[in-house]
C-alpha cells in the first residue's frame, strides 16, 4: 500500500486527493498559548488539523480508506522530522465524533509510525465537556523530556477526572 501523493503548499500546509475523489486539507497552526507559562517550548508548539475540503457529488459516505491514515502520518513526521516541533491534535468535538475521530487517529499511529513519533493521549475537562487530544513528538527531540512534562502538567492543570475515569475514556471498547 503506497500512501497518496500530497502537494506542500508551505512548510505548515498539504493537501492530497484520495482515489474516490476526496480532496483533504492538512495543516499546522500556530499552538503556542497553552504553552505561554513554557518560553523556551512554547514557539515549537503546534497544532494540526485535518478537513475534507470537497467530497464528490453521489458519495454521501466517505468509504474507509487505509491510504488516508498513512498519508497523514508521513504528513507529520515529515513536520517533525527536523526534531524541534511537537504537535498537538485536538478531538472536534461539535458533533459529538471526537470518540470516533481519536480513535481513528491514534489508530494510524499504531499502524504507520515507525517509533520515530512518541504519542501521548490525554483528556481535558472543561465543565461537563471531555476535549480528547494527543501530543506528537520526535523521539529525538532534545526538549523531548521538557515537553513531556509541560504537556502532562497542563494536562492535569485542565483535567481532573480520576484514574480510573481517565482509562475508561482512553480505553472506551465502542471507539
Amino acid at each position: 500500500m503506497q500512501p497518496y501523493n500530497y502537494i506542500t503548499h508551505k512548510p505548515d500546509y498539504y493537501t492530497f486527493i484520495t482515489s474516490n475523489g476526496c480532496e483533504y486539507h492538512c495543516y499546522f497552526f500556530d499552538f503556542s498559548t497553552p504553552f505561554s507559562d513554557y518560553p523556551e517550548l512554547a514557539p515549537n508548539v503546534f497544532g494540526f488539523n485535518l478537513e475534507l475540503k470537497f467530497k464528490p457529488e453521489g458519495l454521501d459516505k466517505v468509504p474507509p480508506d487505509k491510504r488516508i491514515g498513512e498519508t497523514v502520518t508521513i504528513i507529520l513526521k515529515t513536520f517533525l522530522r527536523e526534531k524541534k516541533n511537537v504537535v498537538v491534535y485536538i478531538c472536534d468535538n461539535s458533533d459529538n465524533r471526537e470518540k470516533a475521530r481519536f480513535h481513528k487517529f491514534t489508530n494510524w499511529f499504531r499502524a504507520y509510525n515507525d517509533g520515530t513519533i512518541i504519542q501521548l493521549r490525554g483528556v481535558i475537562r472543561t465543565g461537563n465537556i471531555n476535549i480528547l487530544n494527543a501530543l506528537l513528538i520526535h523521539r529525538d527531540n532534545l526538549l523531548l523530556n521538557d515537553f513531556i512534562e509541560a504537556y502532562q502538567i497542563l494536562t492535569e492543570v485542565y483535567s481532573k477526572p480520576d484514574d480510573e475515569e481517565l482509562q475508561n475514556i482512553l480505553n472506551d471498547g465502542d471507539w
